[in-house]
């Protein structure tokens, strides 16, 4: 007979932890996939300095986890010239196709409610995703 864990309130995370874990993990892989070059001014920063830049802010859930609207930026770019959303629109149009920044921009209206069990496939996905960039010869 297997032991069940037991589903206390100490061991529950609430919606907001499983955001900055979740957060934390995306954000890395974006940098990783993008290698640390900013979508927007084409700096090579790294993937540690390297931010995660969002074209629809990442305050809208329905495109917070979004790849299409995420991309590695430097941290001027990101956070000193606002993300530069011309200049992202630009790229984003020229890598998926005309209709992106309407697509993105629609999404951005639709009310989402993430479950713990969303977040926690989410967690797992990218911790993996992350794990496959740090030990593939690319990065050593």
């Amino acid at each position: 007979m297997g032991i069940k864990k037991q589903c206390t309130k100490k061991n529950m995370k609430t919606l907001s932890q499983y955001k900055k874990i979740l957060d934390k993990h995306f954000s890395l892989y974006i940098r990783y996939r993008d290698k640390g070059k900013c979508f927007t001014c084409d700096r090579e920063c790294g993937v540690k300095k390297a931010q995660c830049g969002h074209f629809v802010p990442r305050q809208y859930l329905a495109v917070r986890y979004d790849e299409r609207n995420c991309k590695a930026q430097c941290y001027a770019c990101n956070m000193l010239y606002n993300g530069q959303p011309s200049a992202y629109a630009i790229r984003l149009k020229a890598l998926y196709g005309k209709n992106i920044v309407e697509t993105l921009e629609g999404l951005r209206k639709e009310i989402t409610k993430l479950t713990p069990m969303w977040y926690e496939e989410k967690i797992a996905y990218y911790k993996l995703k992350v794990k496959e960039y740090e030990t593939s010869n690319i990065w050593n």
